[in-house]
């Protein structure tokens, strides 16, 4: 009598098949977790940023001037760690100052001047964001933008 001496062609190709949903769902499972935990970092950051936008006002009683995306504005170096980056691999934030029609740069108007803006484009990642940002500073979502409205000191939006 002989002994058998491998596996057949469909126990291999089922083996494989259960390995690739395994691996399929691993992955998906991964990148949801990755996602998350970047989404965390990026709420600690902006509000961080909130907090030296705060301390900024509090000093000047206005709001730092604009920068491009990507670009710390330079009023709030002091205010942020050493080499703090608006741009980062996966994202970039951009500071939003936003002047109201009357061209004044104080608050006190009850106005909105000012935005953080993140540009992603994975839209897992903005979602994460979302859900990270719960109960938080208001922010609007535009596509692959999250911008989070930054209040005045006083409460007045």
């Amino acid at each position: 009598m002989r002994s058998r001496g491998g596996f057949t062609f469909i126990e291999m190709l089922t083996v494989m098949i259960v390995i690739g949903i395994l691996s399929t769902i691993g992955i998906l499972r991964y990148i949801d977790i990755r996602d998350r935990a970047t989404a965390s970092g990026m709420a600690s950051e902006l509000n961080g940023i909130r907090l030296a936008a705060y301390n900024y006002w509090a000093d000047h009683d206005a709001w730092p001037a604009e920068a491009a995306a990507g670009t710390v504005p330079p009023g709030l170096v002091p205010y942020l760690p050493r080499n703090f980056s608006f741009s980062r691999p996966r994202y970039t934030i951009d500071w939003e100052n936003f002047v109201p029609a009357d061209g004044s740069t104080s608050g006190g108007n009850g106005v909105m001047q000012v935005g953080l803006t993140v540009t992603t484009s994975s839209p897992s990642l903005i979602h994460a964001l979302v859900l990270a940002a719960a109960g938080g500073a208001p922010f609007f979502v535009a596509g692959n933008t999250l911008t989070y409205i930054i209040l005045e000191p006083n409460g007045a939006m």
